[in-house]
């Protein structure tokens, strides 16, 4: 894969309360022609989709925010970008010899237990994205109780190297099997699995058969029917 087209603003600090939070604060320090690669050695404010907190043990993880030029994508197209992000970091992973999983629609798993996640985020205009924002988070050489870590690989030039192929790929066309490619990898996929039901508390099992274009998961529940939910309608349950 060649190297992205337009120049990587790599932007590093030793501590922030949040890459996500501080891209967002400081829009003039963002690359006027490419991407801007924020990283942080420690954050005292990590943030995890729906509003969860991300922890971290100093020093240890990647921590970074991938803020992309001034785009035109239209909206179902972003979750692609998603699933097509997803997939490069967890394919790179893969090269290096880490069984790694994504769990719907955020997480990374590796031997069943979390990872790393993703946080995207976007600017919009009417139905248009024209900036997006990839936070990633993936414990690397320790990780907080009961999670996992990459035990063997170094933290140094991580950044530098996943910056690169992601700005990459996400400046290439999309291959029509990237939501293929992303399913396949989704931990429990075509299996029997427990949800919860964020709205009634409700748990239920159903089987995940189905994903679209905008990141809706179809499920398959048990008396046979199918149900297509949105990442902040269910908690999937692992474990």
């Amino acid at each position: 894969m060649p190297p992205a087209s337009s120049p990587i603003k790599h932007i590093k600090f030793s501590e922030l309360p949040s890459t996500q939070a501080w891209a967002h604060a400081n829009s003039a320090q963002w690359n006027p022609v490419g991407w801007t690669a924020i990283t942080a050695g420690a954050q005292t404010e990590g943030r995890g989709s729906g509003g969860t907190h991300w922890a971290d043990i100093p020093h240890s993880s990647l921590l970074m925010t991938l803020v992309s030029p001034a785009l035109k994508w239209t909206a179902s197209y972003v979750f692609v970008r998603h699933a097509q992000a997803s997939l490069t970091v967890a394919e790179w992973l893969e090269s290096r010899g880490y069984a790694v999983q994504l769990k719907w629609p955020n997480d990374l798993y590796l031997n069943g237990q979390k990872l790393g996640g993703f946080l995207t985020e976007a600017y919009w205009q009417g139905g248009t994205c024209t900036r997006w924002f990839l936070g990633i988070g993936i414990n690397v050489t320790q990780a907080p109780e009961g999670c996992a870590w990459l035990q063997g690989l170094e933290l140094d030039g991580m950044a530098e190297q996943l910056a690169a192929l992601l700005a990459s790929h996400l400046e290439s066309p999309v291959g029509s099997d990237v939501l293929d490619r992303y399913a396949s990898k989704l931990l429990g996929w075509r299996q029997l699995n427990r949800f919860r039901d964020r709205s009634t508390g409700e748990t239920f099992a159903a089987t995940p058969k189905f994903l679209s274009p905008d990141g809706r998961l179809g499920i398959q529940l048990e008396h046979g029917s199918v149900r297509w939910v949105g990442h902040k309608e269910l908690e999937w349950l692992v474990g």
